[in-house]
Formats: structure tokens, C-alpha cells, sequence
């Protein structure tokens, strides 16, 4: 009788550790939108397979210590609210990312706008889940947190998606679109806690050439990297992988990340 309680005691034990990760899942709100351009953006995030398909490779990857949802819509954001547990993406965010590359007239690079867009947000989702990781697990960042989360966006696209260089190029051209804004820099741009948009352009490009220096040769002739810069990428990226996936093995189902 002994044997069998302490055997009904340990699967309740299993079925409610289980049943516990399996609610701290990350899930996805799309708020009601306030016009015909904000309810196209919603039907087109809501049809994309790609944003399931980071949902549930977030789910499957990741455990967490609380729910987190994922709102798109209203008007704070891109952010991660530690106090809600909520990742914020405004429709408007959305829309103004596939106009610059409407402008840029993205379809000539190879990658359509739409992919493009949807690229773009994917990384922010990535970005902002950064934060909500650093923040649950009160992970040790030396340095700017914006830059860590932005070199861990980048990593697990390039690890977990079988075309997240093109995902992470496609971002990098953004940042780089988004540094035309300025000509002049002031003082607040030294001191915000990002770092400035072409430097977030060339870190991207860097990552991604440093995956991959054979296949993405290119980047480091388009960028006009110096062969000390070029061998520098292939140490940081291999730096960064190896030290995001040793940061959050405790945090993944099994213990690993899934690497493709």
C-alpha cells in the first residue's frame, strides 16, 4: 500500500509540474483594430503561417515561469511590459515597417515586401522575448540589454529557422532604412539605451556572415568588412551562440534548444 501511494504521489507530482509548463505558455491577442488598414494587418498576421510557427517553436523551446502573451495591436510598443508579462506590437508598427520597405522598393533586393514585413516583425518578436526571458529569469547581462537582446533575436532565428539569415538580413536592411531618419546626431542618440540603427545594421550583417562566412561571403564584401572585421564575425557569432544556448539550457524543455 506503502509503494502504491508513494506511486500515486509521484505521477499527481508529474501531471501537475506538466499541466504548470504547459499553462506558462506564450499566447498570441490581436485587439480589435480601429480602421481598414489596421484590420488588413491583422488578417494578414493572423493568416501567416510564420507567426504560428514562432509561437509554437517559442512553446516548444521555452519554459517559463509565468504566461506571457503577445498583443498586437494598441498604441504602446514594440516593447516587453514586465509588469503585464506582455509583448506589445501596434498594428501601426507593422504598417510603417512594410512602408519603408514600400519606399526602399524592397522587391528589387529578391525578397518580396510581404516576406520582408513579416521578417521584420518576427525578429521584434524575438527581440522583445529577450527581454521577457532576461526579466523571468533575472538572466546575467554584461552590456547594453537592448544589444543583448537583439544579438539573441538574431541567434535564434539563425539556429531555430531554416531561413533565418535571410529573416535577419531582411531586419539589418531595416535598420539601415530607419538611419536615414537622421543627419545629424544629437546627444540623446549617444546615450539611449539602443544603439544607433547602423550600428544595429552592421552587427545584424556581422551575426548573420559570421554563421555562415562561406555562404554569406557577399555580406562581407557588400559591407566592406576588413579581413580583420570578417574573422572578428565568425568569433562573435560562434561567442554568442555558444553562450545564449549556455545561458538558457536551464530554460528550455530538455534542458537544449532545438537547433535546425
Amino acid at each position: 500500500m506503502r509503494l502504491a501511494s508513494k506511486i500515486v504521489l509521484l505521477f499527481c507530482s508529474v501531471l501537475t509540474t506538466s499541466l504548470v509548463h504547459a499553462q506558462n505558455q506564450v499566447s498570441i491577442i490581436y485587439q480589435a483594430p480601429v480602421d481598414k488598414i489596421e484590420t488588413s494587418i491583422k488578417q494578414h498576421l493572423k493568416a501567416s503561417s510564420e507567426i504560428s510557427e514562432t509561437l509554437a517553436l517559442i512553446n516548444d523551446t521555452f519554459r517559463l515561469d509565468a504566461p506571457l502573451q503577445i498583443i498586437f495591436g494598441g498604441e504602446e510598443g514594440p516593447l516587453f511590459d514586465g509588469d503585464s508579462l506582455q509583448i506589445l506590437i501596434p498594428y501601426h508598427f507593422v504598417k510603417e515597417v512594410e512602408s519603408r520597405f514600400v519606399t526602399a522598393e524592397y522587391d528589387d533586393s529578391g525578397r518580396s515586401i510581404a516576406e520582408a514585413t513579416i521578417d521584420a516583425v518576427m525578429h521584434t518578436l524575438f527581440h522583445e522575448l529577450a527581454h521577457a526571458l532576461i526579466f523571468m529569469h533575472e538572466l546575467p547581462i554584461v552590456g547594453k540589454e537592448e544589444d543583448a537582446a537583439d544579438s539573441l533575436a538574431s541567434v535564434l532565428l539563425i539556429e531555430l529557422f531554416n531561413e533565418g539569415q535571410e529573416i535577419a538580413i531582411s531586419t539589418a536592411d531595416l535598420f539601415n532604412l530607419e538611419s536615414t531618419d537622421s543627419e545629424t546626431f544629437e546627444e540623446d542618440d549617444f546615450w539611449d539605451e539602443h544603439s544607433l540603427d547602423v550600428q544595429r545594421y552592421y552587427s545584424t550583417l556581422c551575426h548573420v556572415y559570421g554563421s555562415n562566412p562561406e555562404e554569406y561571403a557577399h555580406i562581407a564584401e557588400d559591407a566592406d568588412f576588413s579581413e580583420d572585421r570578417t574573422e572578428l564575425c565568425i568569433e562573435e557569432y560562434n561567442s554568442l551562440s555558444h553562450s545564449w544556448f549556455t545561458l538558457l539550457a536551464p530554460y528550455t524543455h530538455d534542458d537544449q534548444a532545438s537547433q535546425k
